[in-house]
């Protein structure tokens, strides 16, 4: 028995519903604006339209031990709007940190492959595209169709008056666990004790943070004994409930990551992410064999394929696809299949706005194997600014929106006033001896 629905299986779904809402004369719902009468077998694609701008992330963190920028003062966010001569209109969301202007150019560029199709066609016109094109994978490609998958479902939900995750088989959960990867701090006991104590009290049942990113060497055991301490200390004041998830960027060896697992493990971090550099299945395999803290990754990983050779080997516990960079709706749910099989589960990464998430909202709805959704609880209370929305944060669970399409409608007139800079600053992960160590 198939978990969620297959490729073909969500696209027959979908011909079927559209052609039965056809039969019917079903009116087309359209947020802001009187139900028009269409028959969804006449819906094409008649423009795309894309908006970028910058999102304030706060100052610079530099290095406390070389001063150089571990981190930018923004993030660029890239949100993609697919029009139909219906007037229903689908949004997706391909942002990613440098990646975006590239993105965004491939976009314009198959604009001519998008107009004039039919958007009800999801799986099917995302696979015409990725089947033009030579290079099957990367972050560029992926991030690309990821936005087209989602505006798509967006427009297939919105034509058809149903939530998107009716179209993914039906929803296995009303509500969804999130943690705030900006909640633990590793720049200090006293300060990571505060700013933890913050987010729960701002609601929060989940802390993330960056473990190592201090290290002057690759064997630093200062640093090692300083996050140790951090951890005991958040842990201590925020008591047993709250789940504390450990990010390490890709960027330590793997002999670091299993020392840090073995001196954190009292005190039950929920997982250790991205223990070592992308690349090398059996690092991470091996990491995971010795780690008594379970570990994740995924965020990097971008094709099925590249999920495949890690569920495959069971080289990890969780798995963190990024719903805009790893092609979009349909491969994560192909993942998430592929990891039921190998009784894995799904903390999917999210470190973008609010489009990506409400796609996460329904995805994350439809998968049996999910675990806990990642998000930025500075962004998520800034939502209101760009996208109109029903999602609301109450005991760690944000519930699953029941409005047609994703569940969102984007403020297009704020949006488009948004700032764009594109002179974000570089990360500099350097040792003390200049070497580079991340990510």
């Amino acid at each position: 028995m198939e978990l969620v629905p297959s490729r073909q299986g969500r696209r027959q779904f979908v011909m079927n519903t559209a052609a039965a809402a056809a039969a019917m004369a079903r009116s087309v719902w359209v947020p802001g604006a009187e139900p028009q009468s269409t028959s969804t077998s006449d819906i094409r694609i008649t423009g795309v339209r894309t908006f970028m701008f910058n999102v304030d992330t706060g100052p610079i963190r530099r290095d406390p031990k070389t001063g150089l920028p571990i981190s930018s003062a923004f993030k660029t966010w890239l949100f993609l709007k697919l029009e139909t001569n219906a007037g229903l209109t689908g949004w997706g969301e391909a942002s990613g940190e440098w990646l975006s202007p590239i993105v965004r150019t491939a976009l314009h560029e198959w604009e001519e492959l998008l107009v004039g199709g039919d958007p009800l066609n999801v799986t099917a016109l995302c696979e015409d595209i990725t089947s033009r094109l030579p290079w099957k994978g990367g972050p560029v490609i992926g991030s690309a169709i990821a936005a087209i998958n989602m505006a798509l479902y967006d427009i297939a939900g919105k034509a058809l008056g149903v939530p998107v995750w009716r179209l993914l088989g039906g929803k296995r959960r009303d509500r969804i666990l999130i943690y705030d990867n900006g909640g633990l701090s590793f720049e200090s006991v006293d300060k990571a004790v505060a700013q933890a104590r913050g987010a729960v009290a701002a609601g929060a049942r989940g802390l993330k943070g960056n473990p190592l990113e201090g290290r002057t060497w690759s064997m630093d055991r200062r640093e090692l004994q300083l996050c140790t301490d951090i951890v005991q200390a958040v842990r201590e004041a925020v008591g047993p409930d709250i789940e504390l998830l450990l990010d390490a960027h890709g960027s330590p060896t793997p002999e670091l990551s299993i020392a840090f697992a073995q001196m954190v493990a009292p005190w039950r971090p929920l997982f250790l992410e991205e223990p070592c550099k992308v690349g090398s299945i059996t690092a991470l395999r091996q990491i995971s064999e010795r780690s008594p803290v379970p570990i994740a990754t995924g965020e990097k990983l971008f094709s099925y394929r590249d999920f495949c050779e890690v569920i495959d080997a069971r080289a990890c516990a969780f798995l963190q696809p990024d719903i805009s960079h790893a092609f979009g709706i349909d491969n994560f749910l192909d993942i998430s299949r592929r990891a039921a099989e190998a009784q894995m589960l799904m903390a999917p990464h999210n470190a973008g706005g609010p489009v990506h998430f409400a796609a996460l909202m329904q995805a994350d709805s439809a998968v049996s194997n999910f675990l806990i959704q990642e998000v930025s609880g500075d962004a998520f209370r800034e939502f209101d600014k760009y996208v109109e929305h029903d999602l609301k944060l109450a005991d760690g669970f944000v519930g699953v929106p029941d409005r047609p399409g994703l569940g969102i409608e984007v403020r297009e007139s704020d949006v488009a006033r948004m700032p764009y800079d594109k002179r974000m600053s570089f990360r500099q992960y350097r040792h003390a001896d200049g070497s580079w160590k991340g990510w």
